[in-house]
């Protein structure tokens, strides 16, 4: 575990990127991340990365109703590694009907497989740093259709209680700048883990 002081200079590390009006003006507020399940599109493909034990698969089942789900988790980790099996138990039908895709593997190699322009929403939901944060969303870049979205969890600064901190906030709104991407929604939960989705200017 990192000391403050290298928790300080991690944080004084990661890029500040000031965002104009227009990267926020259409912008909403949502309840949770359940809620923007349908509001990106639906009935479509789409991908999870980082799907752990398929607690919010679920959910995007449910409420998305996605023609192709994609998930991609590398399910090595001790904490994770119960997962797959999990998954495999709750979601045999999906996967027995060619609904669910399971891609067992890191996201930056998952993700580049799919081919350009292929996916329409993908949510991301991995380490949380910057450097990874910032890769997984320019592979996005290019695998999410014209119209279609990239959102993610864990906008916000870091988990209090570990103490870790997180780079999404400085990724994503680097990300918007550079790529001209805007935000769409964001989540206001009140354990303060927010999501985030984005759609091209």
């Amino acid at each position: 575990m990192k000391t403050r002081e290298e928790r300080q200079a991690l944080r004084a590390s990661m890029p500040r990127t000031p965002l104009s009006a227009h990267h926020m003006e259409n912008a909403r507020l949502l309840p949770d991340r359940g809620e923007l399940l349908y509001r990106i599109p639906n009935g479509g493909i789409g991908v999870e990365v980082g799907a752990a034990f398929g607690e919010y698969t679920a959910e995007i089942l449910e409420k998305n109703r996605p023609a192709q789900l994609y998930l991609i988790d590398p399910w090595s980790m001790d904490r994770y590694s119960s997962g797959l099996d999990a998954i495999h138990t709750n979601f045999a039908a999906e996967i027995a009907a060619g609904r669910l895709h399971l891609m067992q593997g890191t996201s930056l190699e998952k993700l580049a497989e799919f081919e350009d322009d292929f996916l329409d929403w993908a949510y991301i939901d991995t380490d949380h740093s910057f450097d990874l944060t910032w890769q997984e969303l320019l592979l996005c870049d290019k695998k999410v259709k014209r119209t279609g979205r990239i959102a993610g969890h864990d906008f916000c600064t870091g988990n209090t209680v570990k103490p870790i901190v997180y780079g999404v906030v400085e990724a994503v709104t680097k990300f918007c700048k550079d790529y001209g991407w805007q935000f769409e929604f964001l989540t206001v939960e009140s354990h303060a883990h927010f999501s985030y989705c984005l759609k091209r200017l």
